[in-house]
């Protein structure tokens, strides 16, 4: 069904951008699947045609996208800056893979991207904490004042929220740009490569040394520093080891020492809302082993 689906994108290029547009206008209320299937088509037609023709499709979705959201809400510069990432990150993504044909690289540097994103709002908002903080208390007036009963103090819940928001949104803007370019990047090896390429490259996915290093020394940090920034950072970090994790998942699978059915239901587990960060979490760990126990050779 997927190559089809590649299939028939290619053939058109309207039929492209229209799609885009189409999962462009719903991918801000409805990120799964939209927001990846915003990211998955431009990726494909950029891998394909290249870069210039997928920042064209991703156009169209972008387009669609703010104009969705200026109709129904008010709307700062935040807006664009969402929109611009979910879009041209994965058409990013795929000019790297066409320059290095590295998947791992495309990881890696995702990864990194992510991190330094955030790093970077930090820098320059005086009080990043604070941004969420007067959110979260608007968002839980509003939900008291529709009857919504807290145990919790809300000032207790806006505290602890407030001061990993930042890195949710990192983690969550990497797993949907980069599960994105995952599937563009699917549909396309299902059209020009050979059979299981791109499971063969998925399952080769390592985070390396350095930057599991840097992920060891956050975690670490995270245990014993107050510090926002490194908690948020550590959001990031947790979303690419369960990525990690999924491809020594595969790769079990792959090897015969994880049955089909158990690998499904992760799949499952993963996109249920209510068991999403618990089985992430539980990804992460094992990505976090595999990045330090896997041999360097014969990994695939």
């Amino acid at each position: 069904m997927h190559q089809a689906i590649a299939a028939w994108l290619i053939q058109r290029s309207w039929r492209a951008a229209v799609v885009s547009a189409v999962c462009g206008a719903f991918a801000l209320q409805m990120p799964a699947p939209f927001a990846i299937l915003a990211g998955a088509v431009p990726t494909l037609i950029a891998l394909r045609f290249g870069v210039q023709s997928g920042l064209i499709v991703a156009a169209a979705g972008a387009v669609a996208a703010t104009f969705i959201v200026l109709s129904v809400a008010e709307s700062g510069s935040w807006l664009f800056a969402v929109v611009a990432l979910m879009f041209a990150a994965p058409v990013l993504l795929a000019a790297l893979m066409r320059n290095t044909g590295s998947l791992n690289l495309c990881y890696q540097s995702a990864a990194l991207a992510a991190a330094a994103l955030l790093i970077a709002v930090y820098l320059a908002l005086p009080d990043p904490v604070a941004v969420w903080a007067q959110l979260l208390h608007q968002a839980l007036d509003s939900m008291a004042a529709a009857g919504f009963q807290f145990e919790a103090d809300q000032d207790e819940i806006v505290a602890v929220w407030s001061l990993t928001m930042w890195g949710a949104m990192a983690a969550l803007a990497f797993a949907t740009t980069f599960g994105g370019f995952l599937l563009g990047r699917w549909w396309d090896s299902l059209l020009t490569s050979p059979a299981g390429q791109f499971g063969a490259e998925y399952r080769r996915l390592r985070l390396g040394k350095a930057l599991g290093g840097a992920a060891t020394v956050l975690f670490v940090l995270a245990l014993f520093v107050h510090s926002s920034l490194v908690a948020s950072l550590a959001w990031v970090a947790f979303a690419a080891l369960a990525f990690q994790g999924l491809a020594a998942a595969h790769r079990m699978k792959a090897g015969g020492r994880l049955n089909r059915g158990w690998l499904a239901v992760i799949y499952v587990l993963l996109f249920m809302p209510l068991s999403t960060s618990i089985t992430v979490f539980v990804l992460a760990i094992w990505g976090f082993a595999d990045n330090w126990l896997r041999p360097r050779v014969g990994q695939a």
